[in-house]
């Protein structure tokens, strides 16, 4: 309760009469009838780990004001870094994190508008703040316009996969239309955007003993469930990702002439849904543009159809599901640029690049998923202030999830095999492995 009540004061007093005084919170703001201003009811509504895995403190608010005369009710969703030391704010490099996503909705999200013709789904911007350990955003909450998070945190159906790889689709194709109409702007914009992942080699102790766990853990997922596929397949996996920086920082580095604007961490947690009255999806909206960047626009459908999509739907759907993404990024860029698509863009190329981006979407699932399917049900404050021995997070990181794991992990190594070999494409295509076994 404490927090609850600091937090409305510190909306009430501080961030509200700056949010009036933007232009953001009512139409017709003026400063001379500033004094008319009076914050009434505000009710806040935390997001716990049930809805959705998050490093970040949010909640939904319901805001009643008067302003000039007249009452209005706003309901947004805040989200703020937990209190934490300083190194650990570093290491999880929340500075970058939110420096993108506040220069999405500023600088980035107008461009886009102005190519989607005003039709680009967004949840409007209210107020940001970025500072030395802290940092805050605030939005709409979307929830009043229809749109809502699956309430599957993984394993979503295939309607869910085709409507997101289509609208991912649509994306890169708005971004790549983007470059090719506009490549000073576009340049621009793409300097801006921080490095929010791979800016620094010190990753915590805590997340390094976890990493080396879930590629042990692959290897043995892959022996019991996967056991026709060659060890040394599984080991050039394994040393891959196992150089968790270095490699990362290679496969997402931008590569002409594929790079173009992409969300970075497309995936179940970050995207919106709009369902008719039977709750069958209908269009969907992504947010969360922390992880925003200049990169292959496989490592959004690498990404997303690893953490989000089971094997069960994935694997026997999966042409359809690619022709669907590259269908809708074709048509897309026509209409865009009135040109034909450049043979980079082909599908043949798409699928050749998706399989370089495999270790890299794998190696989160590996990571990651036993988190989605069995959540530790601890707040952020709580997860980054847990103590615990090597060997705990060694022993949790093994288990944690259970079979259903195991058995997606093995599953997308057989997936990443057979694709390999199906293109011709190495898995470390592309990547200096010289340099990797160095560093």
């Amino acid at each position: 309760m404490e927090k609850i009540e600091a937090e409305t004061q510190w909306l009430r007093y501080t961030v509200l009469p700056k949010i009036l005084r933007n232009g953001r919170l009512v139409e017709n703001y003026s400063d001379s009838k500033v004094e008319s201003f009076h914050v009434g009811d505000i009710d806040i509504d935390v997001i716990g780990h049930s809805e959705a895995f998050m490093l970040t403190f949010c909640y939904r608010t319901t805001i009643n004001f008067e302003y000039d005369g007249e009452k209005f009710q706003r309901k947004m969703v805040v989200k703020k870094t937990p209190a934490m030391p300083p190194d650990m704010y570093a290491s999880v490099q929340f500075g970058p994190l939110f420096a993108n996503e506040i220069n999405f909705y500023t600088e980035i999200l107008p461009e886009i508008q102005k190519l989607a013709d005003g039709k680009f789904a967004a949840p409007k911007y209210y107020y940001s703040e970025l500072n030395e350990n802290s940092a805050v955003v605030i939005l709409e909450n979307f929830a009043e316009q229809g749109w809502r998070v699956t309430k599957d945190q993984v394993g979503l159906s295939l309607r869910h996969a085709m409507i997101a790889v289509n609208y991912l689709g649509r994306f890169h194709a708005f971004t790549y239309a983007m470059k090719h109409k506009s490549p000073e702007k576009f340049a621009q914009l793409a300097s801006s955007l921080k490095e929010s992942r791979y800016a620094t080699d010190n990753i915590h102790a805590d997340w390094k003993v976890s990493l080396r766990a879930s590629i042990n853990r692959a290897a043995k997922a892959v022996a019991t469930y996967q056991p026709q596929i060659d060890e040394q397949f599984v080991k050039k996996f394994g040393f891959l990702v196992s150089k968790y920086t270095q490699y990362g920082r290679q496969r997402v580095a931008p590569r002409e002439p594929l790079a173009t604007l992409c969300h970075g961490d497309y995936l179940r947690n970050n995207v919106a849904y709009r369902y008719d009255d039977k709750e069958e999806p209908q269009e969907i909206m992504m947010f969360d543009y922390q992880t925003l960047r200049i990169s292959s626009p496989m490592v959004d459908l690498a990404v997303f159809l690893a953490v989000s999509i089971y094997a069960e739907v994935r694997d026997p759907h999966f042409e359809a599901i690619f022709s669907e993404y590259t269908l809708a990024l074709h048509n897309s860029y026509r209409e865009r640029t009135k040109e034909e698509v450049p043979d980079f863009l082909s599908r043949g190329e798409l699928l050749k690049e998706y399989v370089r981006f495999l270790p890299y979407s794998v190696s989160i699932t590996s990571f990651f998923l036993m988190t989605l399917v069995e959540p530790l049900g601890i707040s952020p404050e709580e997860m980054f202030a847990l103590q615990q021995t090597d060997e705990e997070i060694t022993e949790r990181a093994m288990v944690q999830g259970g079979e259903v794991v195991d058995k997606e992990i093995a599953h997308q190594v057989k997936e990443m095999l057979e694709l390999s070999q199906a293109t011709g494409v190495s898995i470390d295509d592309g990547i200096d492995v010289d340099k990797l076994a160095k560093e």
